[in-house]
C-alpha cells in the first residue's frame, strides 16, 4: 500500500483515493514521559480495531473499516466532528441543539443496545445531515460494571460539552434536559448520584477557579449545570 509506506509510523493521516476521503491510523510512536503515561500503544491500537470490527457487526454507528493489518487500519471519512460544527460561526444555536440532541440520541441508543463507547467526547463524534458516527475507541475501561460504564460515557459526553466555549450554558442545559427525557431513567439517576457523591471535588477545586484552565473549567461547568 503506497500511502502506508509513505506515512509509515504516522499515527493518523487523511488521504483521498478515487475522489473519496479516508483515514489511515497506526499505533502511536511514543517517547519520554509518554512512555509512562501511555505504556501500551500497540495494545490500545489493537483493541480499538477489534472494537470497531465488533461494533460494525452489531450495526453500531461506527465508520467502516476499509482494510487493516497488524499495524494499520483504514477508515472511511464520515464528515465533520461535533466540535467542528459548534465552532463554526455560521452554525445557529438551533442547529447546534439539533446536532447535540442527535448525538445524545445516538449515545442513548448505543447504551440501549448494551454497548458503550469509552470516551464519547464531541471531538470524536461526527454529525452528517442527521447521521451520527462514533470515532476513537482507544479509551476503554477494564470494569465489568455495565452501569458504571454507561455513567462514565455520559460524564465524558457532558464534560466534553462543557469544554467547548462555543457551547453556551443554556445549550448544555437544553441538551441535558433532552438526554434526561430520552434516556433510561436509571442511567440518569446513577449519574446524578455519582455527581452528588463527588460534589466535594467541586468545592475542593473552587478556590482555583480564577486561574483554571479548560479542563478544570469544564469540571466546574459540569457540576454547576448538571447537578
Amino acid at each position: 500500500m503506497r500511502i502506508l509506506e509513505q506515512q509509515k509510523g504516522k499515527r493518523i493521516f487523511k488521504f483521498n483515493e478515487g475522489g473519496k476521503d479516508y483515514w489511515l491510523k497506526q499505533p502511536e510512536k511514543l517517547s519520554g514521559i509518554w512512555l509512562l503515561l501511555k505504556p501500551h500503544p500497540k495494545t490500545s491500537f489493537t483493541r480499538e480495531l477489534e472494537t470497531l470490527l465488533s461494533l460494525a457487526k452489531q450495526n453500531a454507528p461506527v465508520p467502516q473499516v476499509i482494510c487493516y493489518g497488524n499495524d494499520f487500519f483504514v477508515l472511511e471519512d464520515v464528515g465533520s466532528s461535533i466540535s467542528q460544527w459548534v465552532d463554526n460561526l455560521n452554525v445557529s444555536e438551533d442547529k447546534k441543539y439539533l446536532i447535540l440532541s442527535d448525538a445524545s440520541q445516538a449515545l442513548i441508543g448505543l447504551h440501549r443496545e448494551g454497548l458503550v463507547h469509552g470516551r464519547p467526547a464531541v471531538r470524536d463524534i461526527v454529525w452528517n445531515d442527521g447521521k451520527v458516527t462514533f470515532l476513537d475507541f482507544e479509551s476503554r475501561s477494564n470494569s465489568q460494571n455495565k452501569d458504571w460504564l454507561i455513567v462514565r460515557d455520559m460524564l465524558f459526553f457532558f464534560h466534553s460539552l462543557c469544554r467547548e466555549t462555543s457551547i453556551s450554558d443554556a445549550l448544555v442545559k437544553e441538551t441535558a434536559a433532552y438526554y434526561q427525557t430520552h434516556c433510561n431513567p436509571k442511567d440518569w439517576k446513577l449519574m446524578q448520584n455519582y455527581l452528588s457523591h463527588f460534589s466535594w471535588v467541586y468545592y475542593l477545586l473552587l478556590p482555583f477557579k480564577p486561574i483554571a484552565k479548560k479542563d478544570l473549567i469544564a469540571i466546574y461547568r459540569l457540576f454547576e449545570l448538571l447537578h
